[in-house]
This record gives C-alpha cells, sequence and structure tokens, in this order.
C-alpha cells in the first residue's frame, strides 16, 4: 500500500505538471514526500530490506530525485519572481498586455510540507 501511494502521487505530480496546475502540484509533491517517508519507514521496520543492496541504491535515488526537485523548485520560483517583475515594469509591461501576459503564481509550501517525515509517528 505504501508502494501503491507513491505511485498515484507521483502520478498526480505528472499530470500536475502537465496541466501546468501549480497549486495541485503543491499538493501532489507534499503527497510524494510523504509517502517516500512512509518509504524509509517501511524499511527501519525490516532492518535486512534496509541493508539491501536495491534498497539502498533506491534510497541513494530518492535522496537525488529531492535534491533535483528541490533545485527545480528554486529555479521555477526565480523564473516566475523575474517573469511577475517584468510585466510591471516599463517598457515590458506595454509588451505584456499587449499579448496577455501576466502574474504567475510562485510554488508555496506549508511548514508541514517542509519538514522531515516523523518516522515513530508513522508506526504508532
Amino acid at each position: 500500500s505504501t508502494l501503491q501511494s507513491v505511485i498515484e502521487a507521483r502520478s498526480r505530480v505528472q499530470t500536475a505538471r502537465e496541466q501546468q496546475n501549480v497549486p495541485a502540484l503543491n499538493q501532489a509533491e507534499g503527497a510524494l514526500r510523504t509517502g517516500l517517508g512512509q518509504i524509509f519507514a517501511v524499511a527501519e521496520a525490516y532492518p535486512d530490506l534496509k541493508t539491501n543492496a536495491n534498497f539502498m541504491q533506491l534510497q541513494q535515488r530518492i535522496t537525488s530525485l529531492e535534491s533535483t526537485i528541490a533545485d527545480r523548485r528554486e529555479l521555477y520560483n526565480d523564473s516566475v519572481n523575474l517573469n511577475n517583475i517584468r510585466v510591471e515594469s516599463f517598457p515590458d509591461s506595454v509588451l505584456a498586455r499587449l499579448f496577455g501576459f501576466g502574474d504567475k503564481p510562485l510554488l508555496e509550501f506549508a511548514e508541514s510540507e517542509k519538514t522531515d517525515v516523523d518516522v515513530k509517528k508513522l508506526f504508532n
């Protein structure tokens, strides 16, 4: 069930990204992060799994992906911030209005989505 929830969350992330739906992307990435935390929690309960080479590779891959996602979020927010400044500044504002460009929303996350997953809480 843990793996299924991660797969579903990943699918929702991809769908939100394709639809360029930033609020849905925020929510889907939060669900994905929670699911990944649950995978690590399951590994804590099974020491043999934790030492398995394939699982260790999975852990390294997930850590790498989390770093990449954080970098991409930062790049996205920097780009959106630059866009929002330019559509408000003269002379770019004239072209922006002419072609229908406008402000875009930043990716914002609740504090609960930024904190580490409490593994003990998952098993209580």
